[in-house]
């Protein structure tokens, strides 16, 4: 039996519920962040920033050893423990009252967070298999992206209230969200849960030690640069240099939102294997490359004709985010050996972590202020990172294998080479 619409295992179903409710929560807390700390707790912007920008770092310094120990203690106790310590982390934040105070609970909640993606990714493969778990994976997507639209929708209540109580269930709500899909999560089960022969993970992360690993993690984290850009760049770019309406922004947002909605699904058929993730991420650095084309000569036109390029630019961003969601997925499930699955899965999801904090720079500072030009370079970019991509991925397969030949006995992600 398969869920309708998704075409996922009735095993599955629960865990698409934890979905929903762990997404509902982060969206209703993206969305009303700014808002509770300024107004309910008494920060400053400047106060804000510098806290959350250090919780990043605080996240980014975790996120390996946090995938070594679910190496170590499997990924079911890993994930539940994760999402409890995040859920006692935001109902602390309705305590914060001075700097001091957020840091330490910034802090707190940011070592854990940038963990829940590859440890996730961990659970799902042991969840369901080799097989489904692309499927299942991009199913999930779907269900985040319509989780963190009701969660704004629900915050824009909130606002609207306005009052302290208000305030305080947009931090309450998301812990108590992150506590019922950790106890949730106790109860999917791990059909495929073969347990290494050695889970136990100790000493220097060996991924850490390897070139050709961590060049495949770099160049597909310069296509994650498509996050700031829909967050931040088109946005800026549209309002401040194009003559399409300002209006404009909250409609190229929404359009971004339905289309990975309705066909995130779809772009993940055929990323099984590793050819299949390695073209779908060369289609995304072609697809972002044409948005940032399309966006640059969207400030030489009237309001109709940017409004027009400013849409096109959109659509290409998403298809190129579909397929650098799936083909990111399976090139790190294939290049991550079992016994070291987390610890693998993590290291690759460094270079997201770290695209997630100097990305917003890059956008700004580097594409936005310098034009058209500008765009153009960041389109070539993405061209050339697509490029390397094949030759990276073979590379780093041959090293697996190499250093972890048991990897194929196991039935885990190492195959010949495409």
């Amino acid at each position: 039996m398969r869920i309708p619409g998704l075409g996922l295992p009735a095993e599955s179903r629960l865990l698409v519920v934890v979905g929903l409710v762990d997404s509902t929560g982060t969206g209703l807390f993206i969305a009303g962040s700014a808002v509770f700390f300024t107004r309910s707790a008494g920060l400053s912007i400047a106060e804000v920033g510098v806290g959350l920008t250090i919780a990043g770092l605080c996240g980014l310094i975790a996120l390996t050893p946090l995938g070594m120990l679910a190496d170590r203690i499997g990924p079911r106790p890993a994930s539940v423990l994760l999402h409890l310590w995040r859920g006692a982390g935001f109902f602390a934040y309705a305590f914060v009252h001075d700097f001091t105070t957020f840091l330490v609970v910034a802090c707190f909640v940011g070592i854990p967070a940038r963990a829940v993606d590859p440890i996730s990714q961990m659970f799902v493969d042991r969840h369901i298999g080799k097989d489904l778990r692309m499927r299942v994976m991009a199913a999930f997507r779907v269900v985040y992206n319509v989780g963190f639209t009701l969660g704004a929708l629900l915050t824009t209540l909130v606002i609207a209230i306005g009052t302290r109580p208000a305030f305080l269930a947009i931090v309450l709500g998301d812990g108590l969200t992150f506590v019922i899909a950790g106890i949730l999560l106790a109860r999917v089960p791990l059909l495929a849960d073969n347990a290494p022969a050695r889970p136990t993970v100790r000493g220097w992360p060996k991924s850490l030690r390897q070139g050709r690993y961590l060049t495949v993690a770099g160049l597909h984290a310069v296509l994650v640069l498509h996050i700031p850009m829909l967050s931040i760049g088109i946005p800026l770019w549209a309002t401040l240099h194009t003559d399409a309406p300002p209006l404009i922004v909250g409609p190229l947002v929404v359009l971004n939102t339905v289309l990975a909605i309705l066909l995130q699904v779809r772009f993940a058929r055929g990323t099984e294997t590793r050819e299949g993730g390695v073209r779908a991420l060369r289609l995304a650095s072609v697809s972002l490359a044409g948005c940032a084309v399309v966006v640059a000569f969207a400030g030489q036109l009237d309001a109709a004709g940017a409004t027009v390029l400013l849409v096109a630019g959109m659509v290409l961003l998403t298809f190129g985010e579909l397929f650098q969601v799936a083909g990111g997925l399976s090139v790190s499930y294939d290049l991550a050996p079992r016994e070291r699955q987390g610890e693998y899965l993590a290291v690759f999801w460094l270079g997201v972590a770290a695209m997630y904090m100097v990305g917003p720079v890059l956008i700004t500072v580097g594409v936005v202020e310098h034009g058209p030009v500008a765009w153009l370079v960041l389109a070539a970019v993405f061209v050339v990172a697509g490029f390397f991509v094949r030759p990276a991925v073979a590379a780093a397969s041959v090293q697996m294998k190499k250093l972890h030949p048991e990897t194929e006995e196991q039935g885990g992600a190492v195959e010949h080479a495409t």
